[in-house]
């Protein structure tokens, strides 16, 4: 009997990657999105690839998705929250409901996700859940700090579930990419406060944040990362994507706080 996977964002980037790749892989793929549209099968593939019409920031329409899924396929055995989008501009200039609306979707998402999904999982005693975090939850990056933020509590809530969802069999994972080129650059979208004060120094971050992405790794690379946490016995806690990356977060332990602030300030202020 195939797998059964629920992966949102399945539209672009790194959520369709990582639909197609575990449809190649024989699962039976739920790929949810708010436009319902999910990539073409690739030729050969063992597996399924359905589209799911899913809107992650309203409760009912996350209930009844995931509903649908139960009802058709009896199971989810692996669910990768893989949707998120960015919001960039200055701290002082980011309203509360700029926060809310950040958090919504990468990492109120998640939680309504885990709150619907976790209970046929815990009853089964099986499951994996692969949140999609990013570099950017580890380091802050400047007028981009509430995209930081959601991705460094959706860290925190992937180390949480490992340690209560240990007992019941089931294993979560976070995937931490660096750059990557997708329509998360184009998507990205400035707060509607102006700032004249940061004008320059927020455009010249930003315009550093738009080039690293347009270089950056393929997506593909991120939803392989994405199957092997899904499939590995024992997966890691954190699985950082990218040779350059996994050293940036090493150094990040080692070396002292001011040097990480030097290094960012250098890298997107100067």
């Amino acid at each position: 009997m195939a797998r059964v996977a629920l992966i949102t964002g399945a539209s672009s980037g790194i959520g369709s990657e990582a639909a197609q790749l575990f449809a190649q892989r024989g699962y039976t793929v739920y790929g949810a999105s708010r436009r319902g549209t999910v990539p073409a099968l690739p030729e050969g593939a063992a597996g399924r690839l359905l589209p799911l019409k899913m809107d992650i920031t309203d409760d009912k329409s996350v209930e009844l998705g995931v509903g649908r899924v139960l009802q058709e396929e009896g199971r989810i055995d692996v669910l990768v929250h893989a949707a998120g989008n960015g919001l960039c501009g200055p701290i002082e200039c980011c309203t509360a409901e700029d926060a809310r609306a950040q958090m919504d979707v990468n990492y109120f998402g998640a939680l309504r996700l885990l709150n619907a999904v976790l209970p046929d999982m815990r009853e089964r005693r099986s499951g994996r859940v692969v949140l999609v975090g990013s570099v950017g939850g580890v380091f802050a990056i400047p007028f981009q700090t509430l995209y930081s933020s959601s991705k460094a509590a959706l860290a925190m809530l992937s180390d949480g579930l490992r340690l209560e969802l240990k007992p019941f069999g089931i294993k979560a994972a976070l995937v931490e990419p660096g750059d990557v080129k997708t329509g998360f650059t184009a998507a990205r979208r400035p707060v509607e406060r102006a700032c004249p004060a940061y004008e320059e120094s927020c455009g010249r971050a930003v315009a550093r944040m738009e080039r690293d992405e347009e270089n950056g790794m393929h997506p593909r690379l991120v939803a392989q990362a994405i199957l092997r946490a899904a499939e590995k016995k024992d997966p890691r806690a954190h699985n950082t994507v990218g040779g350059t990356y996994r050293a940036f977060v090493f150094l990040k332990r080692i070396i002292p706080a001011r040097w990480t602030e030097a290094l960012l300030y250098g890298m997107y202020l100067k």
